[in-house]
């Protein structure tokens, strides 16, 4: 009996603790939606001054748009400085001005106090190239302009209202420069190329190698909450563990990722650790760079549900407005809000806590019982510590008759 008592325990633990596969839901829904244009912008990116207040996106054609970060629907009118595509841009970590890169050698400062957008140098100082990246180092004393041809500049404005520019050294092999962050808290910097890996640009502008050299990265975020940047390639996400002390000891690592139903093409922070990987078709994966573990967040299927062609276009940016809430940013200038469902979240929740805490004692009532109808001394144990007076004296009597029927 002792042996079957274990079997049926076995048995019952194996049905309580097993996990089931199941097909992967979006944890948000889609919300409001509206457009920047009436026609195809053809955004690239944008960026969120430090505040949180505002967004700037930048495109094709030299488009720029200001909007804001809570309610999209309130714009601020942005000049068009020419039709040369911008790339990238980054706020200046105070706030007040914001650096713009792209083809022909482009590099525009926006002024947040009057919203004009002036030449940065650009043409002089980088010739024809094709700026591809940009970003302030943590102090703001110096940005990093990254281009096509892998080339690394540092940049800042200089007193003849010009800028002071010079090309780094150690660069790799003419890989094109795809993103550059700069932690906000470790004085470092992250360089991402196509095929030239990655690299670490240390407070005095050295540049280190550290690997991840087979990968295209296409985006990147250093979340201010750890040490660590996160990368996107195709279907692999790529960690590098920062190490501020000796930079060319930070240490990458990667991971292959199977059945996204997607590609990734960028990464935006959300809150915290937490980080939204775009894809194309458009969907969105949440990734937590403390866990390191990606989650579903925004299937496709849910997305062509709620508009089939918003469905078509690429995600080019996302931002929070809450811990699971936000908005996506299309190329072609279509916003749409994102939150976790809501109509019977409470009811979920109530089952949520039927099974994980009902479940498990129910479970645990019908393996004692089990046990005890097998074994009459666990039965006559369990009995003395939680039984009534009554079932005590009886399971007393019936003991001592087992006693005396074995002599």
């Amino acid at each position: 009996m002792a042996r079957a008592a274990v079997l049926i325990l076995a048995l019952l633990s194996a049905t309580l603790f097993s996990t089931t596969p199941v097909n992967a839901e979006s944890a948000v829904v889609l919300d409001e939606m509206d457009s920047l244009s009436s026609t195809d912008l053809g955004l690239n990116g944008a960026t969120m001054d430090p505040a949180g207040s505002w967004v700037l996106a930048y495109g094709e054609e030299s488009i720029m748009k200001m909007i804001n970060a809570a309610d999209p629907s309130i714009q601020v009118p942005m000049p068009v400085t020419g039709e040369s595509a911008l790339n990238d841009a980054d706020y200046h970590p105070g706030g007040l001005t914001a650096l713009i890169v792209g083809e022909d050698g482009v590099a525009l400062r926006y002024a947040a106090d009057d919203h004009s957008v002036t030449d940065a140098g650009g043409h002089e100082e980088f010739d024809d190239s094709s700026l591809t990246a940009v970003a302030w180092n943590q102090g703001g004393s110096w940005a990093y302009v990254g281009s096509d041809d892998g080339t690394i500049w540092r940049m800042r404005a200089s007193s003849d209202g010009g800028a002071e520019v010079h090309v780094l050294e150690g660069l790799g092999t003419g890989s094109e420069i795809t993103e550059i962050e700069c932690h906000g808290e470790i004085l470092l910097c992250v360089v991402g190329t196509t095929y030239d890996g990655i690299a670490i640009i240390d407070r005095d502008h050295a540049v280190h190698w550290i690997g991840g050299g087979i990968y295209p990265w296409n985006g990147m975020v250093c979340p201010i909450t750890t040490d660590v940047c996160v990368f996107t390639s195709g279907d692999a996400i790529g960690m590098v563990d920062l190490d501020a002390t000796n930079p060319s000891s930070s240490k990458v690592s990667i991971s292959e990722i199977s059945g996204v139903g997607g590609v990734f093409t960028g990464i935006e922070s959300q809150d915290g650790d937490r980080s939204m990987i775009l894809l194309t078709p458009f969907s969105l994966i949440e990734h937590d760079a403390g866990l390191n573990a990606s989650f579903p967040w925004l299937e496709n299927s849910d997305v062509v549900e709620f508009d089939s062609t918003v469905s078509g276009e690429r995600v080019v940016a996302t931002w929070a407005t809450d811990r699971d809430s936000g908005w996506i940013l299309t190329d072609r200038g279509t916003i749409l809000s994102f939150h976790p469902p809501s109509g019977d979240s409470w009811v979920d929740g109530l089952m949520g806590l039927v099974i994980m805490i009902v479940f498990p004692l129910v479970i645990f009532g019908v393996v004692l019982s089990i046990l005890m109808s097998m074994s009459p001394e666990l039965s006559h144990w369990v009995t003395m510590k939680i039984g009534s007076e009554e079932e005590k004296e009886f399971s007393k009597r019936d003991s001592r008759r087992r006693r005396r029927g074995r002599k």
